[in-house]
């Protein structure tokens, strides 16, 4: 049994597949790690509520990500990746692992460095990250602040093994290798999930247990994929070079876009903070935050990331029509999916938290700010879909500089309308201001990065294939909002919807019509986009 194991977990390792099985399989896994994440967030949600405590676990979260987005994420999407891939075609594997141990040996020891200081620094950091709690005088109702210091401590402890992780998954990406890639977020979700059932009741506060839940995901996300990065050649080297080994390359590209991640990271810690003067309001945008990005992971990042090496391959300017022909078929693809996906949320956005939150602690006021905090992030919905491959096109050719002068201007155009928006008294939006600050900031970003890179590569729809499909898109996804709309009423009557099992029929239901006339519809007018979820798989 071990043996057949051993050799399934070599197979699915050395497979290499297609721009769409990859799409596909990053879809699928996508998707049932999102499904996780909502029975997640459900068991919070019925278990505290959103209260100062859940705001606590998701404000807990922010500098540590900092610290991941800064050092880790920008580096290997932006810059590892693209020189990795490079490495791969002209050198011998032995300089590979180099290259690619030199990365991870000093990603590791930046995040220890920088964790050692947030560790120390956390009793200053966080009254600045949650002003709000503070202000109202919450700390003497149950020792908030401690709380929230013990809180950042332990979660500085992920950065380390999600940087780690990182470089395998940009090993296994470079390969065009994605199973254990696809699989590490499921297996981080079921861990926090864990958390939850087996640990919260446990230790001093139930956070904590959460939190454990949170630092053995971040473990097991480098572990799973171990084994693939090591099937596919990787072995790592005790070496650490800051000259060598193309990490000044790396380092160079990487810092356009540590900047452009540390923009977006000061929206988010904006965010955090206006969030935190409303009671449960940094939860609520979280749990609608959630749900927004299902989508975008599920659909935009899948296709983006399955694409992103090929697009790295065809960055030459003999591969120059290579390149926007990917370019405009994913862009299509993303489409297919995003546009009815973001009218689909505005229509059920009601029914939708009430089944995923809507049980135990979590009370109607809590339901109600959530809808409507979702309903504005679905308004920004397309345009966060198409973001992702956007950026990949940039970092494509090599280009880190655009990016971050974009995010620049989306910073500042977030900043002003989240800061506005949530407190003008004649518009009531409160939280969800924050929601409705995101969308408009979203549609800034794309416009421009659309703007840039027609002007980087040429013409991006000299074909008009994205216009004429985003065309029939469009009008095909309005009739199935509508459809979705009143088949609400058309169930209402035979089915009692204050009950988990009626609202489940009458929301189903109105998918399932939905559904079925989009794709009816999408295929009525041949679109091209419509015989991609029918391609085989593998």
């Amino acid at each position: 049994m071990k043996e057949r194991a051993k050799k399934f977990w070599y197979e699915i390792s050395q497979k290499k597949l297609t721009i769409p099985s990859a799409a596909l399989i990053l879809a699928v896994t996508a998707t049932i790690s999102n499904l996780l994440g909502v029975y997640r967030e459900r068991l919070i949600a019925g278990q505290f509520g959103a209260t100062h405590l859940t705001d606590i676990f998701y404000a807990s979260f922010k500098i540590p990500d900092l610290i991941f987005n800064l050092l880790v994420l920008g580096a290997v999407s932006s810059a590892f990746i693209p020189i990795f891939v490079d490495s791969l075609k002209k050198d011998t594997k032995e300089e590979s692992n180099l290259i690619a141990s030199n990365f991870m040996n000093f990603l590791s020891i930046a995040t220890i460095i920088f964790g050692v200081v947030i560790f120390v620094l956390a009793r200053k950091l966080v009254p600045f990250l949650l002003p709000g709690f503070f202000a109202n005088g919450v700390n003497a109702d149950f020792n908030t602040f401690e709380v929230a210091v013990n809180a950042v401590r332990i979660m500085v402890l992920s950065p380390v093994f999600f940087a780690i992780s990182s470089v395998f998954s940009g090993i296994l990406n470079s390969h065009k290798k994605f199973v254990a890639y696809a699989m590490a977020p499921i297996v981080y979700n079921i861990s926090i999930i864990i958390g939850i059932i087996f640990f919260t009741s446990k230790t001093g506060s139930p956070i904590y247990g959460l939190l454990y839940g949170v630092i053995l995901g971040a473990i097991l996300h480098a572990l799973i994929q171990l084994p693939s990065a090591f099937i596919n050649g990787f072995r790592w080297k005790p070496v650490l070079n800051l000259r060598k080994y193309e990490l000044p390359q790396i380092i160079k590209l990487m810092v356009p876009r540590t900047i452009s991640i540390g923009v977006g990271q000061i929206n988010i810690l904006v965010d955090t903070i206006i969030a935190s003067y409303f009671v449960g309001g940094i939860t609520v945008l979280n749990f609608a935050n959630n749900i927004q990005t299902v989508p975008t992971v599920i659909f935009g990042i899948s296709i983006a990331t399955a694409v992103f090496p090929l697009l790295a391959e065809k960055s030459g300017p003999e591969s120059k029509k290579e390149f926007l022909a990917t370019f405009s078929e994913s862009a299509r693809k993303i489409l297919y999916f995003m546009i009815p996906a973001a009218i689909g949320v505005i229509v059920l956005r009601a029914q939708i938290v009430r089944l995923l939150y809507g049980v135990g602690n979590f009370s109607w006021d809590n339901t109600y700010w959530t809808t409507k905090a979702l309903g504005f992030f679905a308004i920004g919905l397309i345009a966060q879909g198409l973001i992702p491959l956007l950026v990949r096109a940039f970092y494509a050719l090599k280009d880190t500089k655009t990016p971050l002068i974009i995010s620049l201007i989306v910073m500042a155009t977030n900043l002003i309308f989240s800061l506005s928006l949530p407190f003008i008294p004649k518009l009531g939006l409160g939280i969800a201001g924050v929601a409705l600050a995101f969308s408009i900031a979203g549609f800034v970003n794309i416009i421009l990065l659309f703007w840039f890179l027609h002007g980087k590569v040429g013409a991006l729809d000299k074909d008009n294939k994205i216009f004429a499909s985003t065309t029939r898109l469009l009008f095909s996804a309005t009739i199935m909002g509508l459809v979705a709309h009143y088949s609400l009423y058309l169930f209402d009557p035979f089915l009692n919807t204050h009950t988990v099992i009626g609202l489940l029929i009458q929301t189903s239901g109105a998918i399932t019509l939905g559904a079925i006339t989009y794709f009816g519809l999408s295929h009525f007018f041949k679109c091209d986009e419509a015989g991609y979820i029918f391609k085989k798989s593998i």
